[in-house]
């Protein structure tokens, strides 16, 4: 008899690997998931926001599996393919950085744009034993390689794990809310889940009666966008977390080899990157505590981070918009620098500016009952995300906390 396991999970109680599953779930590079917050920063804001990468990774599959085996007994995809989506959306994140998203910036940057997450996730797939796993079950790298890429021939299956309404974000929205304690993002996944079907033109979509959960669910992403993600003072610890390890590259005996594609490939090649976690971020400030070649600048950076003193907002100009921020935004953000230079040193301000889009980028589509399907934005709908601002502008001057009062009163 097939063998399962079973995993008690905070959102959907047990969930079900089955022999193939485990024995992937059990490779050192999944397991290193574990020791990779989910929200990054997050919990300088929200002490519950420790919740890591893995459970993500075994929630995504997990709901993957119940749309995937659903759609394929109403014959909208192969039988044999649940198994290869439930690994990719298992897979997904299997190249993510320490600390999330925080340090890959710097990582493009000293590598011109090569070391990536996704630049990783290739690396683990051809190069380790994930490769021996998926093979073994009749998968390629390739198609795996493709389906989160964005890039596998089947346009449904690419939706189904990173669309508007994929099981990533099914996943992650209420995960996060649960543990940031923030009720926003809330949404009815049940639902969702229990009735998504394939339109005419082959993408996922709703029907009519599952319309107001997936009003619901783009509510939830903007005000989790506004609350969590991209909340003032998580995003200055993520900007600390960077300028600190860009002053290390400096200052600390061969640490810029880190931030080189060349030295990604070394774990890979080694087996070390299954140990290349947010412990591994730690363990480098606290090395870098105890370095005489490191400043008591970057020290004294080290210990704000560590003792929960940020960043500071100097000036926010966010907003909810229908447009992209304008030449206009960035004028005034660098015009707020250069007054802001006048009392402090360069290296004390950080400008930060996103465009996050909140209706999608390609919304989720509507089924109405006579077979007709529309964006859930279209004004035919009348649906809510159809009146929603396109995007939220995020456009802010952070400053080192010892010049806040300094400039207290010169900068709106």
């Amino acid at each position: 008899m097939p063998r399962f396991k079973r995993i008690s999970d905070e959102l959907y109680g047990f969930i079900r690997l089955n022999e193939y599953e485990t024995r992937i779930v059990d490779l050192p590079v999944l397991q290193r998931l574990r020791r990779i917050k989910q929200l990054s920063t997050a919990n300088m804001v929200y002490p519950g926001a420790t919740h890591s990468r893995f459970s993500h990774a075994i929630g995504s599959m997990h709901l993957m599996g119940k749309i995937a085996e659903r759609l394929a007994e109403e014959g909208f995809i192969p039988k044999d393919d649940v198994e290869l989506l439930k690994v990719a959306a298992l897979l997904h994140d299997v190249g993510i950085f320490p600390y999330t998203h925080a340090l890959e910036p710097l990582y493009l940057q000293s590598t011109g744009g090569t070391a990536s997450t996704r630049y990783l996730f290739r690396r683990i797939l051809s190069k380790t034993e994930v490769r021996d796993k998926l093979e073994s079950n009749g998968f390629t790298v390739d198609e795996v390689e493709s389906l989160v890429d964005g890039a596998h021939k089947e346009r449904l299956y690419v939706l189904l794990l990173n669309g508007d309404l994929g099981i990533k974000r099914l996943d992650y929205l209420p995960r996060d809310a649960r543990h940031t304690g923030v009720a926003y993002g809330l949404i009815d996944v049940g639902r969702i889940v229990e009735t998504i079907t394939v339109d005419g033109e082959g993408e996922p979509a709703v029907p009519t009666k599952s319309l107001q959960a997936a009003e619901n669910f783009y509510v939830a992403r903007l005000h989790m966008y506004q609350a969590v993600y991209y909340h003032k003072t998580i995003i200055g610890y993520e900007i600390m977390l960077n300028a600190i390890f860009e002053r290390l590259a400096e200052e600390m005996e061969g640490f810029r080899e880190t931030l080189s594609a060349s030295w990604l490939d070394r774990l890979v090649d080694t087996g070390l990157v299954a140990y290349w976690d947010d412990y591994w971020v730690h363990s480098k400030l606290y090395q870098a505590l105890e370095d005489e070649d490191v400043s008591g600048e970057t020290k004294r950076m080290i210990k704000m981070f560590l003792d929960r003193r940020g960043l500071k907002v100097l000036v926010d100009i966010s907003r909810l918009s229908n447009e992209k921020s304008s030449e206009e935004d960035y004028r005034r953000l660098r015009e707020y620098r250069e007054r802001a230079l006048e009392v402090a040193p360069g290296s004390a301000i950080y400008p930060f500016a996103d465009d996050i889009p909140v209706s999608g980028e390609r919304p989720v589509r509507v089924v109405l009952k006579d077979g007709r399907s529309f964006p859930i934005t279209s004004r035919e709908l009348g649906a809510l995300p159809g009146y929603m601002p396109k995007y939220y502008l995020v456009l802010r001057l952070y400053v080192d906390p010892l010049y806040k009062e300094k400039l207290a009163g010169q900068l709106p």
